[in-house]
């Protein structure tokens, strides 16, 4: 609804409400109240109306008062009293109405420092990213956030498109210091490093350089995409990424490792040049799809998880092909939030990489 909308029906209540007190006071005997209603005509318009037209309204409302009297001679006490009630309400009014506009622009100011905060911290993804449309979606668990400690970002490589999502322990701004500074070391050495193993090795002694809370650590998942479409992923105690192909929803198989930031823990220290995983070749028109547990966890009354991959299909299903990522990323986020009645979330990040059908690379 616009805003026109709120205001013309406020408008049309109070005036319709005038009328009926006019009407009932002229048609009811001396002795009736009719006429202390009018105290509710400010109080109505401030639902939709600033202090100008409050004020306006409540000199309308007194002045109906007193033209009534005539019908009721005997009525001035009631009608000083309806008079000093309606000027009461009226300015109780405007300094709700004033203090709710404050309250509206601190939030904006609010909001408005969170997205910048965002767009420095998290790069969006361009459009295109060799052979792939890529989109990224971000909803923080805070009210009014627009940014948390998952984390998200793409890269065209030499070794070819690699791409990172992460979920860091906690929340707050701490969570977001711990976001940027793995950010940092990914869109440095993700050009560096001829493996995923050994990006996450980097990522691993940058965030150790960094962290100064023991039990702090990112769980991550490292995609590469090389030009020929075969794809290997790397995941440190992050959820698989899927592939969307034909209408159909599969895990992408990924070497494990431990989460950034607990490799002190290890017995022994991995292997950063072996095998990162069994590799899954995509192919034009399939689509890959990172995600936080923020969407995989999201439960409904009864306490179930979100279906994702069932909604994935379901998604495919309606929706003829190519996929258009941005449209996927807001259609589950949509879905998750319809899904969560209680209204109660983590933290998710989105990232989807789309290969447009056609040939595919020689």
């Amino acid at each position: 609804m616009t805003k026109r909308g709120p205001k013309a029906a406020v408008l049309g209540t109070a005036l319709v409400l005038c009328a009926l007190v006019v009407v009932l006071q002229l048609s009811t005997p001396p002795s009736s109240h009719i006429a202390s209603v009018l105290v509710a005509i400010p109080a109505v318009i401030s639902f939709g109306f600033g202090p100008p037209v409050i004020v306006g309204s409540a000199v309308a409302a007194v002045g109906i008062r007193w033209l009534l009297l005539p019908a009721e001679p005997q009525r001035i006490g009631s009608a000083i009293g309806t008079t000093a009630v309606i000027c009461a309400i009226a300015a109780l009014g405007c300094f709700v109405v004033r203090r709710g506009e404050r309250e509206s622009a601190r939030l904006r100011k609010v909001v408005s420092v969170a997205e910048t905060a965002q767009r420095a911290v998290l790069r969006p993804p361009p459009e295109t990213l060799g052979h792939f449309r890529t989109a990224a979606s971000y909803l923080a668990a805070a009210q009014y956030a627009r940014i948390g400690g998952d984390l998200y970002a793409v890269a065209d490589t030499e070794f070819g498109v690699r791409a990172l999502i992460g979920d860091v322990r906690g929340k707050g701004l701490g969570a977001v210091s711990t976001a940027s500074a793995v950010l940092g070391s990914f869109h440095e050495a993700a050009y560096e490093e001829a493996t995923l193993g050994r990006l996450a090795g980097r990522l691993d002694t940058g965030l150790n350089r960094f962290l100064r809370d023991d039990e702090a650590f990112v769980t991550a998942l490292l995609i590469q995409i090389a030009p020929g479409g075969r794809t290997e992923a790397y995941s440190c105690g992050h959820p698989p990424s899927l592939v969307l192909r034909d209408g159909t929803v599969q895990e992408l198989p990924a070497g494990t490792g431990l989460p950034l930031g607990l490799s002190t823990l290890a017995s022994a220290p991995a292997d950063a040049d072996g095998p990162q995983s069994a590799g899954t070749l995509l192919r034009p028109g399939d689509t890959l799809l990172l995600y936080t547990d923020g969407i995989a966890e999201t439960r409904n009354e009864a306490g179930t998880f979100y279906p994702l991959a069932a909604r994935l299909t379901a998604y495919q299903r309606a929706h003829s092909p190519p996929v258009d990522p941005q449209h996927l990323l807001t259609w589950l986020l949509d879905d998750a939030q319809d899904y969560n009645r209680t209204d109660t979330y983590d933290d998710a990040a989105l990232l989807a990489l789309a290969w447009p059908p056609g040939p595919g690379p020689g």
